[in-house]
């Protein structure tokens, strides 16, 4: 904004200056004298008007760069949410199933745990329930036989006891292990998904926080295109006035009168309109707008339009020879009775006339570009009625 209220100031005091300054000047100062000096520093005036046009279209031109570049940047973080989010749903169910798996190995390793108690309970009560004499050892069991094949039958019972005794505790291992194992599979699984949802859940935020980031910058950005686009403005409004104060000073100077003759046509090479006066669909943005003048574009058969030579469309003097917003590298040219002709989006370094030279109809003065708000090498030309735009049919010459 403060660059906007800089620029204003700069064109206000321009402004001011040509109206205060030839005050200063003697009165020995010959009136042609005056409007010469008028003249030049109206030149000088449009000229920085033409420098700033530039310097705030490559500017808007750096913002509309960088607002493409966050906008490719908040859809790659928005494709990334959208991945993570669906990780998170599936880690979520993940951990939902491993959950009820974790679940179902306490509840199983509690039934285990159940199964060595018994089983624990059983060893203890082997020998009692034998012989009900209480606890004996497999010693006195075998001392206290009766005779040899008692000895034979009790060993026999003995070692199959034994390898009772054997098995149980193989089960109770096993049962433990297994069920252990099992279980702290689990859990680690549930711990690793737990921290795989935590990191799924920070790197959500974390994107987020980036969305919002940008989100902001291209609403920054889009601000700051807005103020420069009003500064455009003003500043095509003032050099449209300078433009109209340096007329007044060449008609005075020459006394420029139009004969009202029919323009010739400004591109002999080709007569192809390409877009007409009046209402049409913008090529740039696509909306409807208004025209204020014919694309001239390239004939058929032709390569490109580009560099083929633009000519005065009517004698008079040349009162823009620059950079203009939006034209581009642009010359108007002053017919006299308020009627002025514009050629615009000529080619960098394609202007052959500068401010203040008389031309002749049908002069080259330019060479066709594609500078400026432009899809491609054309010239855009505009009649113009007290800086007006109006229809340019109403005063060619028929190409037909």
């Amino acid at each position: 904004m403060l660059k906007k209220k800089w620029l204003i100031g700069v064109f206000v005091f321009i402004m001011l200056a040509l109206v205060i300054i030839p005050g200063i000047y003697v009165q020995a100062e010959t009136e042609l004298q005056k409007v010469n000096r008028q003249i030049e520093e109206i030149k000088k005036a449009k000229e920085e008007a033409a420098k700033y046009a530039m310097q705030i279209d490559d500017e808007i031109a750096r913002i509309q760069r960088a607002q493409m570049e966050t906008e490719q940047q908040i859809e790659y973080v928005e494709l990334q949410i959208d991945e993570t989010e669906e990780q998170i749903f599936s880690l979520e169910k993940e951990i939902e199933v491993v959950a009820d798996q974790a679940k179902t190995a306490a509840n199983d390793l509690q039934i285990a745990e159940d199964r060595v108690e018994a089983r624990d309970e059983l060893l203890k009560t082997r020998v009692r329930l034998m012989y009900r004499k209480g606890e004996v050892s497999y010693l006195e069991v075998l001392l206290g036989s009766n005779s040899f094949g008692d000895f034979v039958q009790r060993f026999s019972d003995l070692q199959k006891i034994i390898n009772s005794d054997k098995k149980i505790l193989q089960d109770n291992i096993n049962d433990k292990n297994i069920i252990v194992e099992k279980k702290a599979e689990i859990d680690k699984a549930l711990a690793n998904l737990e921290v795989l949802f935590a990191d799924a859940e920070n790197l959500r935020a974390t994107l987020l926080a980036q969305q919002k980031e940008y989100t902001i910058k291209i609403a920054s950005l889009e601000e700051k295109e807005q103020e420069l686009v009003e500064v455009k403005d003003e500043e095509e409004r003032l050099l449209s006035e300078l433009a109209q104060k340096e007329s007044d000073l060449i008609k005075e100077k020459y006394n420029l009168m139009y004969s009202g003759d029919k323009l010739a046509w400004p591109v002999p090479s080709s007569t192809r309109i390409t877009s007409d006066f009046g209402l049409r669909i913008d090529p740039i943005n696509g909306t409807k707008s208004g025209h204020t003048g014919l694309d001239i574009g390239r004939a058929p058969g032709m390569d490109s339009l580009y560099g083929e030579d633009i000519v005065a469309a009517e004698s008079g003097v040349v009162i823009v020879a620059s950079y203009v917003n939006g034209y581009g590298n642009t010359v108007m040219i002053d017919h006299g009775s308020d009627i002025w002709t514009l050629y615009g989006h000529i080619r960098n370094g394609g202007i052959f006339v500068k401010v203040g030279d008389t031309v002749k109809k049908g002069q080259k003065i330019a060479e066709v570009g594609s500078t400026g708000r432009s899809t491609g090498p054309h010239l855009h030309f505009e009649v113009r009625r007290n800086n007006v735009p109006v229809n340019p049919w109403d005063y060619l010459t028929d190409i037909n």
